[in-house]
């Protein structure tokens, strides 16, 4: 993979820092962007892994409150309201995009293929270093596949045409496959050796929905994983200074850095390999950092920046016995003012504030006009 001299973290966050004064929300003819396409985890996920048979996940999606927010019922999102997908479709003036396997839903401006718990490596790379995934895991591989039917029983010889219109978000992919996978088993220096693996699956997915036809790729980079709740709670650092000024571990943020840069790195080089293609680097990284670190600009209170908003005990409101959707636990009453929903995933604010920057990073790189 062909290095790349990336700029400074600091440098991006400085130019993204003032990015949320200006709404994504005036964008879409001048983009010519009529469908969009979503592949990813439980951060994309909009009601696919509620209706695959067997799955049992942690974090109960269907139950309240979740979604109580904005939709007023459990769709699926892992939110109190809507996710950065919403938020994009949105940008564009185009509906939600329904869950792939909510078959009697609408699909005629895109599909969110998104199924929480999704792996970028196949089931194959975890049998073959003895890792047991949950059978109703649905890595990337799988839902590339639900892709290419949809795409063929929809538009069929013309999808090439369709794709031309369309934007295909891809993922963020890695973050199941380190928590999953590899950080509840392995040491940090390990786990740093399977980043390449990971990325390179994300690469070989994007080969093959250019080769589809897709024109304009948004591929985002994971989150400060330093900074969640869950992480907080698992892996908490016995030594004050590994955490950083704003409370996160600084181990797990520099990996996730780490994961961010290698795959900068890899989409830089598939730019040049296809350079008629638009294949954009989604900053969910620095966007949240950019939440965390000037709250107060975004309606945040400071002393919940690192608290769950749904959850039970502890420094940061977060129990794996007692998680959010499981009887009796409750929301908090303001969760506005919160970042983190439910531990790991964010609220419908913060979702919305990051899509605000993501967007008009994302527009520019595109050459759209707002």
């Amino acid at each position: 993979m062909a290095s790349l001299s990336l700029p400074k973290v600091s440098f991006f966050l400085l130019v993204i820092a003032f990015a949320y004064f200006s709404s994504p929300t005036a964008a879409q003819t001048k983009c010519n962007i009529r469908s969009v396409y979503q592949l990813g985890d439980s951060l994309a996920d909009a009601g696919n892994v509620i209706r695959t048979p067997g799955a049992s996940i942690i974090f109960r999606a269907n139950q309240a409150p979740y979604g109580e927010t904005f939709f007023r019922r459990p769709t699926g999102r892992f939110s109190n309201g809507r996710i950065i997908i919403d938020f994009i479709s949105s940008a564009f003036k185009l509906s939600f995009l329904n869950a792939y396997l909510d078959r009697g839903a609408s699909f005629s401006q895109g599909v969110n293929f998104a199924v929480a718990g999704a792996t970028a490596l196949d089931s194959s790379f975890w049998a073959a270093r003895g890792i047991r995934l949950p059978t109703w895991n649905t890595p990337l591989s799988a839902q590339l596949g639900w892709f290419k039917s949809h795409l063929q029983s929809t538009c069929g010889s013309n999808c090439a045409q369709t794709l031309r219109s369309s934007l295909i978000v891809m993922g963020e992919w890695g973050g199941n496959d380190y928590y999953n996978g590899f950080f509840q088993r392995k040491q940090l220096p390990e786990v740093r050796t399977y980043v390449p693996f990971v990325v390179a699956g994300i690469m070989k997915s994007i080969k093959d929905v250019i080769q589809l036809g897709a024109t304009r790729i948004l591929v985002p980079g994971i989150y400060p994983l330093g900074c969640l709740p869950l992480y907080l709670t698992t892996f908490p650092d016995s030594n004050a200074n590994g955490y950083d000024q704003l409370g996160c571990l600084r181990n797990y943020n520099d990996f996730a850095s780490y994961h961010n840069r290698y795959l900068n790195r890899g989409l830089a080089s598939l730019q040049r390999e296809f350079p008629n293609v638009r294949i954009v680097y989604g900053d969910y990284y620095g966007a949240l950092l950019t939440l965390l670190r000037s709250p107060s600009s975004f309606g945040f209170n400071q002393n919940t920046l690192l608290t769950a908003c749904c959850g039970t005990g502890g420094r940061y409101n977060f129990n794996f016995r007692t998680v959010c959707g499981s009887p009796s636990v409750k929301a908090c009453p303001n969760p506005a003012q919160y970042v983190h929903w439910d531990g790991i995933h964010l609220t419908d604010e913060a979702h919305r504030r990051m899509t605000d920057i993501v967007v008009k990073d994302m527009l520019s790189r595109f050459s759209c006009t707002v």
